[in-house]
């Protein structure tokens, strides 16, 4: 299912296991699961939501060329050090910093094709 599945990659699976169930059950239950913070929604500017169990603060990373997103192990900023709401006035509710690169996989098929 990947890493980082979005609501549709879901669906199809579950479709393969529920062929009844719609696409409107399955964004349902994924808003239950993110409201009770039992997974995260990764909002990646331009691009649709991707869904994550990892609930711990950490960074995504989304490829470029396939589009597929991973969690990279760097220890977050700390949002108190950098004090937005005191250069803002506005209260921070959520805090979202990806990266985008090209992954180890996109990178081979490039070199390949360049050979």
């Amino acid at each position: 299912m990947g890493n980082h599945p979005t609501a549709d990659i879901i669906y199809e699976a579950v479709r393969k296991v529920l062929p009844k169930i719609s696409l409107s059950t399955v964004y349902r239950n994924l808003g239950i699961l993110v409201n009770t913070e039992e997974i995260l929604a990764v909002r990646l500017p331009g691009h649709e939501v991707h869904y994550d169990h990892n609930t711990h603060d950490h960074y995504h990373i989304r490829c470029l060329i396939c589009n597929n997103v991973h969690d990279i192990n760097l220890k977050p900023f700390n949002i108190r050090n950098i004090s937005p709401e005191n250069a803002s006035g506005y209260k921070i509710c959520e805090v979202h910093t990806s990266f985008t690169g090209i992954c180890p996989d996109c990178q081979k098929t490039i070199k390949e094709k360049g050979k």
